[in-house]
């Protein structure tokens, strides 16, 4: 068996293997042809001094600023942590990053709180059944220590967060700072601060 006989062989068996209806449909010769074809080779990018290559669109773009003289001192002022001699440029630069950071750390923090805040909606609702049926509603120590529990979980959390309840009124929406106010309203009356 010659080299030729081999390979076509070879490619028969390839075609009757499960290959996909596309390449079943193209002719075997196709294929040969395209298997005989010699690839290019494979070039190794020679790595050149300094910074790598970026596409043009991702390039940095530089930008007029003008800032107050407050701002310029404030900015001349600023010590990074870990790293020194930075121009205003870095710095600002720097200063975004952190708010980007924070920003995000804000919004896991509220995802908590609005689940605490739920926690406590959950309790209350638990005894809205006798209020719709006209009863008057008289909790028990029991039902006050349920829901005095999850409000200082609430109450804890906003401590920790060093929310300011004015903050959290433009930040919630209604209903969540509904319960809030709720919870504000409970620990006042229990003698508590928030």
């Amino acid at each position: 068996m010659n080299e030729t006989e081999q390979s076509i062989s070879v490619l028969k068996k390839i075609l009757k293997s499960g290959l996909s209806d596309a390449t079943q449909k193209v002719a075997p010769e196709v294929l040969i042809e395209k298997f005989l074809t010699p690839q290019p080779a494979f070039k190794k990018l020679k790595k050149s001094p300094g910074r790598p290559r970026v596409e043009d669109d991702l390039k940095a773009k530089n930008f007029t600023l003008c800032l107050a003289k407050k701002y310029l001192e404030f900015l001349d002022g600023l010590r990074v942590p870990g790293k020194s001699d930075l121009g205003r440029g870095r710095k600002i630069r720097f200063i975004i990053d952190q708010f980007i950071e924070m920003k995000r750390r804000q919004k896991d923090q509220l995802q908590i709180m609005k689940e605490s805040l739920q926690n406590v909606e959950k309790v209350l609702k638990s005894y809205s059944g006798d209020v719709k049926k006209g009863k008057k509603l008289e909790l028990g120590p029991r039902e006050r220590a349920d829901i005095t529990k999850a409000v200082n979980h609430v109450l804890i959390i906003v401590r920790i967060q060093a929310y300011n309840p004015k903050n959290l009124f433009r930040i919630l929406p209604k209903d969540e700072w509904a319960v809030l106010s709720f919870c504000l309203d409970w620990a006042q009356k229990k003698g508590e601060r928030a």
